[in-house]
């Protein structure tokens, strides 16, 4: 099968947290983070309890991924690289907690298409703007797409940071090191979308992805003081 163009095999929002095979996953994730690697997680009640929401990390690590969606306390869906979804067991695997691909660099047209729906069905979508892992913890620019997705459906931004990661599993380890994990999530940021022409939506979405990179980099920074 196609990894670029699975989208039929994509669970619809909020069918996927409720499998005995999602909770699972989560319960033994849960007893390795709070153990092996000491997470700590604040904030959490920034996230609204309801609704479309984007919440938007810092990127270090493979371990990224599922300790953001064990912080998020609700389903939250994921895009990820589309050669992860090549064979049929990772794909299996990712599609049943809650990752879809996303074709890097080509403007994956379905996957964006199921952005915005998670969203607008009133979903969680956990994204990395960066677009790929740092290798030296620095964090890189948002990509803009952040912003466009929030205009277009209207829902807020809810930034986060994460500190630890790197050094737990950075670029070529295998296997977690053993310390400390910590996320951290802010208030949220809510789109401005009144009568927006398209020239005004392409500086609107520059503006307000700046604004939860800032906030993202703000975030984090308050963790490397701890």
């Amino acid at each position: 099968m196609d990894s670029r163009t699975p989208s039929s095999l994509i669970p619809i929002p909020d069918t996927v947290s409720g499998s005995s095979f999602y909770k699972g996953v989560r319960f033994a994730f849960s007893l390795f983070s709070h153990t092996y690697l000491r997470l700590s997680v604040e904030g959490t009640s920034n996230i609204p309890e309801s609704g479309g929401v984007i919440v938007v990390s810092n990127h270090q690590s493979h371990l990224d991924t599922p300790l953001l969606g064990l912080a998020i306390p609700r389903e939250s869906r994921f895009p990820g690289k589309a050669e992860l979804f090549a064979s049929p067991f990772p794909r299996s695997l990712l599609l049943n907690l809650g990752g879809f691909p996303l074709v890097r660099g080509e403007g994956d047209r379905k996957a964006i298409s199921f952005s915005q729906t998670v969203l607008e069905n009133g979903g969680v979508l956990a994204m990395f703007p960066e677009g790929t892992r740092s290798r030296d913890g620095s964090i890189a620019p948002f990509h803009r797409g952040l912003g466009v997705l929030a205009l277009k459906t209207g829902v807020p931004i809810v930034p986060a940071a994460m500190a630890g990661t790197g050094k737990r599993m950075g670029l070529g380890v295998r296997f977690p090191r053993p310390g400390r994990v910590s996320i951290l999530f802010g208030d949220p940021i809510r789109p401005h979308v009144e009568n927006l022409t398209p020239s005004d939506l392409k500086r609107a979405s520059q503006d307000l992805t700046l604004e939860a990179e800032s906030a993202v980099r703000a975030l984090y920074r308050s963790l490397a003081d701890k």
